[in-house]
């Protein structure tokens, strides 16, 4: 019996469910953000009708981000043992049914609970959507279906924008019911789907399609991918999979030092984003000086949108010369990349205008959103796959708790001292931090390419053996 299991399936799954289950994972990711375009958009109204102090209201927050710590953690202990698909509906069914309350209570302390209670299902979803791409996504396409996660994330944040504009602010629950409709229906979709399409152990070989269809070859050209068919297999055995543990599984992650490497500008590059996100509009009343909230409001969904949107672009015009994030070819274009990144998001602090600081940003979000993809697709494959889903559950646990978390209460500390005398201070200091990326990913580029001509010899080494064996 044990043989059985341990004989290694050959399968092929449709390339055009692959894509439909792509796009409704991908619009989950994006519908459990519209909470956060809701609650921020809403603050004057919310605190109003919930009886609220801004110290309260802060639990929201408070709340959300330890419930996220707490998701992580969980899936980088469970995605091991457990099965990954009924995980990932799991957690979307129940972030449908944890919003439902925010329509029916004006009870303060319930509605911080369950805000705490979607961030902890809302990770889930986040972590394994980038894994389930590296996986399962389409071919040379990889990069470019990861920078359309951040283009959803930040989507979701304006919808919630516009949601309230639609209902008006005194309607601020309408928009939690949307969001929990429109998750149910995904939760049916990933419920209907087979184990096969959210597998531990099935990892792609490329199999070419019009001269021999049963040869597989492991080493096909990247830009040959979109002619080949694709094929997936049984990667591990249960008695391997039977002795790992998230313990022993950390131990082999924090030994790999491209892991240590992808892991810190991760945290870096991601977590600088909450920040700015954060406090921008903020920045653009307080230091630009715009009172109107309706444009504040235009220009920051403008921000969200653009920014993704032009990573996308650049990614596509720029493939032949940045590759993808599973070639050798990455490597040193991300370092500059991140250098162009870091320009933008130092100056972004010295813009005086609405239209100077809305440009700037773009820009910035340009070549994050160009670079990110390429750093979480390295984080992703620069270990073994069966890892993957943990290796990347330790990095949003330190990007939640180091960056994201932290951020924001250095950029209100700063300000709190210095507001009065150099209101773009703040902003300017945060910023900064972008620089300490360049030397990690310089590191990461030396390394990987060291990686790689080991690789090479080895592969030629088993070929000269090959040749002299025959």
């Amino acid at each position: 019996m044990l043989e059985d299991h341990q004989k290694k399936r050959k399968i092929s799954l449709s390339r055009w469910y692959r894509v439909f289950l792509f796009w409704i994972m991908l619009s989950s990711e994006g519908a459990m953000n519209i909470s956060s375009g809701l609650l921020s958009s809403a603050t004057k109204e919310i605190k109003k009708s919930l009886n609220m102090n801004d110290s309260k209201f802060g639990m929201f927050g408070t709340a959300n981000g330890l419930g996220r710590v707490i998701g992580s953690l969980m899936f980088g202990l469970l995605n091991i043992k457990l099965s990954r698909k009924w995980l990932q509906t799991l957690n979307v069914g129940f972030h449908a049914l944890f919003l439902v309350p925010f329509k029916f209570t004006d009870n303060g302390i319930i509605l911080i609970c369950m805000r705490g209670l979607t961030g902890l299902t809302q990770m889930t979803p986040s972590i394994y959507l980038c894994v389930w791409i590296d996986q399962y996504g389409i071919g040379s396409f990889k990069t470019i279906q990861i920078t359309m996660v951040q283009l959803c994330q930040t989507s979701g944040k304006c919808i919630g924008y516009l949601i309230n504009m639609h209902y008006g602010l005194d309607h601020w629950q309408e928009g939690f019911i949307l969001e929990a409709i429109y998750l149910f229906i995904c939760f049916i979709f990933c419920l209907i789907s087979g184990e096969d399409w959210f597998s531990r152990t099935l990892y792609p070989k490329y199999i070419h399609r019009k001269k021999n269809h049963n040869k597989i070859d492991e080493n096909v050209d990247e830009q040959l991918k979109q002619r080949l068919s694709y094929t997936i297999y049984e990667d591990k055995d249960i008695e391997l999979e039977a002795k790992s543990s998230f313990f022993s599984d950390l131990v082999i992650l924090f030994k790999n030092p491209l892991y240590i490497l992808s892991l810190l500008s991760r945290c870096i590059l991601h977590g600088l984003n909450t920040c700015l996100h954060f406090w921008l509009c903020d920045f653009i009343r307080t230091v630009i000086h715009e009172e109107n909230q309706l444009k504040i409001t235009l220009l920051y969904s403008l921000i969200c949108f653009a920014g993704p949107i032009g990573g996308i672009l650049t990614n596509s015009i720029l493939k032949p010369w940045i590759g993808g994030y599973e070639t050798r070819q990455s490597s040193w274009p991300l370092v500059f990349l991140q250098i162009t990144a870091s320009i933008f998001a130092i100056s972004i602090g010295f813009m005086k205008t609405t239209i100077s600081i809305t440009i700037i940003t773009i820009l910035y979000l340009t070549f994050n959103s160009t670079a990110l993809p390429l750093v979480q697709g390295i984080l992703i494959s620069c270990v073994e796959p069966e890892l993957a889903a943990t290796g990347f559950a330790i990095a949003s646990i330190l990007t939640q708790s180091l960056f994201s978390g932290a951020t924001p209460f250095i950029y209100g500390f700063i300000n709190d001292r210095y507001k009065d005398k150099y209101p773009w201070l703040a902003m300017f200091s945060i910023m900064l931090l972008q620089l300490i990326a360049v030397p990690v990913l310089i590191l990461l580029a030396i390394l990987r390419n060291k990686r790689f001509d080991e690789l090479e010899k080895l592969k030629e080494q088993e070929t000269d053996q090959e040749l002299t064996e025959q």
